[in-house]
């Protein structure tokens, strides 16, 4: 590329070259845009990851002389900067002078190192500006911190950074503008068609091109797109249709897709964070509302609920894409995206808390800012809201839904779950934000398609469950679970946190016992028996414990090869708790204790 002749540019043009060379080498920073509270800035890039402090660069058009207007001009930057550092607050870091001009002998050490301290001077002395003594110290305090930078960056800076970033000189003063737009309109028929065929074939012929000399063109075309100094541009040719997803910096698409499914595909990602700043890009929307849409369309104009309709639009993209479009259509997604979390909980007529979640939730606002759209989903993703809120009269509509819990940790959706099951009449549902007291809302309605009982239960005992083992479960799939599977794993939660299950028995059989062991065949006798408590979720079992039956009255039958038969006698009925502090014993046997109770 041919070197810059800056002192030929207007101030403009100098101030949009370097300005963009800037952005190109620092990506986050930002340019301030020429008003009378510009306080002497034009670009600021963050001097710390936090965005806390910004250093700061002014930029000249000064190339051939450094008089006493040019002087003056710099000292009253330099001034206004110090102004907007105590009277409005701006987080000012290091001070940048760039100019296309290097400094000479006498500039640099005698009037340029001098500089701060005449202009921070004269602002001393100055009476209409009439400084406070705090905003004098703060001044000095700024001045004398340590590593403070007052810098001239000259044209050696500029020409490096010309030379670095080619492409910006080049689209602003020699036509790379016009460049980029022909390598984009060049690389769909390049792609479609062979245009550099050997002489012998007729001049009317085409041939697809080969993966192979694909490649070669795609690396040429390539150089020509990045030749934009707001964008870059990826470009793709699949045999079918890719789908579009978010990607960072990504702020437009195209796709072209031919009658074989084939796709030519488009992506614009900005350079910097001014790029659409700096190249802006208009799109002229037509909605083509049908009855059917319109619905949804008066959800997103007041609530600002995302909506796809059919539309045409003409957009003017970046290096020439875009245009006009029919039979389209357009999805709008939030724009504020107001990232929040709120406390939903259902509460009987008594006033017990029945169930609660919390919601990571987003928000937006419809265009003509009458209703507000909240959505989100509780951590464990389980169970998601949508919902409306009238800002005329203070409506608020929600729909509640579970969503798909297969393979989702049980402990984080037992409180969604538990939630979900108790919305319903005559329960009301209350509200709060992240922190703070909880309001009413409304009475719930009668909810016939609310989350059963039994679903809240089984997931609420699986989180018990992962609490006696380190291992991590996950909910199954209900559908390939029965009835007594689910009540048998909340039967074996309710025996771990400490309760007692009352049921009934019909008799075992025990092999044998230990020698010297008599029982009286008419005795009366409590028996227990001791076995591991093991959960079956799906293809995997765990052992959590011991569980101990008691039998509570039973009779003895012996038979000639030693095995007995343990029967009810005045009842059936057994006792089942927890033993958590009996182990159960190797080689896969089964305790079977005993005591004789008196006969009344």
């Amino acid at each position: 590329m041919p070197r810059v002749e800056w002192a030929a540019l207007s101030g403009d043009e100098v101030e949009a070259v370097v300005s963009n060379l800037l952005y190109n080498e620092f990506p986050t920073a930002t340019r301030i845009r020429p008003s009378q509270g510009d306080y002497g800035i034009d670009v600021l890039i963050p001097s710390s990851p936090n965005r806390a402090i910004f250093d700061i660069y002014q930029i000249k058009k000064f190339a051939t002389n450094l008089g006493d207007s040019e002087k003056r001009q710099i000292k009253s930057s330099f001034r206004r900067l110090l102004i907007g550092l105590v009277r409005r607050g701006i987080p000012v870091g290091d001070w940048y002078l760039v100019m296309p001009l290097d400094p000479t002998i006498e500039n640099r050490l005698d009037w340029f190192n001098a500089m701060p301290n005449d202009v921070i001077q004269a602002m001393f002395s100055d009476g209409e500006l009439a400084l406070a003594d705090q905003e004098r110290e703060q001044i000095l305090n700024w001045l004398n911190h340590d590593g403070r930078i007052i810098e001239w960056k000259g044209n050696l800076f500029c020409e490096a950074l010309a030379s670095k970033y080619w492409f910006v000189p080049d689209y602003y003063l020699h036509g790379g503008n016009e460049r980029v737009r022909a390598a984009v309109s060049d690389v769909a028929v390049i792609l479609h068609r062979d245009l550099t065929l050997p002489e012998e074939h007729p001049k009317d012929a085409t041939s697809i091109l080969t993966p192979s000399e694909v490649a070669d063109h795609l690396a040429r075309l390539q150089r020509a797109l990045d030749g934009d100094p707001h964008f870059r541009y990826g470009v793709s040719f699949d045999p079918r249709r890719p789908q579009l997803t978010a990607e960072p910096g990504l702020v437009a698409a195209t796709q072209e897709v031919a009658p074989d499914g084939s796709c030519l595909t488009f992506k614009i990602f900005q350079r910097s964070n001014e790029s659409l700043n700096e190249r802006p890009i208009p799109i002229r929307l037509n909605f083509q509302v049908t009855e059917e849409s319109f619905q949804a369309f008066e959800l997103w104009r007041k609530y600002g609920k995302p909506v796809t309709l059919p539309a045409e639009m003409d957009a003017n993209l970046p290096g020439g894409l875009g245009g006009k479009i029919s039979n389209g259509t357009i999805t709008i997604t939030p724009a504020d995206n107001d990232p929040h979390e709120s406390r939903y909980r259902v509460v009987t007529p008594t006033g017990n808390v029945a169930g609660e979640v919390t919601f990571r939730m987003v928000s937006a606002t419809g265009p003509d800012g009458t209703g507000r759209w909240l959505s989100g989903t509780d951590p464990s993703g389980a169970v998601s809201i949508d919902a409306l809120v009238s800002a005329t009269d203070r409506k608020f509509k929600a729909q509640f839904k579970v969503n798909d819990i297969t393979d989702r940790d049980p402990t984080a959706a037992a409180p969604a779950l538990e939630f979900m099951a108790a919305l319903d009449s005559p329960n009301r549902l209350q509200v709060a934000a992240k922190y703070g007291p909880f309001f009413d809302i409304e009475q719930l309605p009668e909810n016939r398609e609310k989350l059963p009982d039994l679903i809240a239960r089984f997931v609420r005992a699986l989180a018990v469950f992962q609490t006696r083992t380190a291992e991590q479960l996950a909910i199954p799939d209900l559908s390939a679970m029965t009835i007594a599977d689910v009540h048998r794993v909340i039967d074996s939660a309710v025996l771990i946190q400490g309760q007692v299950i009352i049921k009934t028995w019909d008799g075992f059989s025990v092999p044998s016992v230990n020698p010297g062991v008599h029982l009286d065949p008419d005795g009366h006798y409590q028996i227990s028996i001791l076995r591991p408590l093991r959960l079956k979720i799906a293809e995997r079992e765990i052992s959590v414990g011991t569980v101990e039956t008691v039998a509570l009255s039973a009779k003895v039958v012996t038979h000639s090869d030693g095995s007995l038969s343990i029967l009810p006698a005045t009842n059936n009925t057994a006792h089942e708790r927890f033993a958590e502090e009996e182990p159960m014993p190797s080689g896969g046997e089964l305790p079977v204790r005993w005591r004789e109770v008196p006969r009344l």
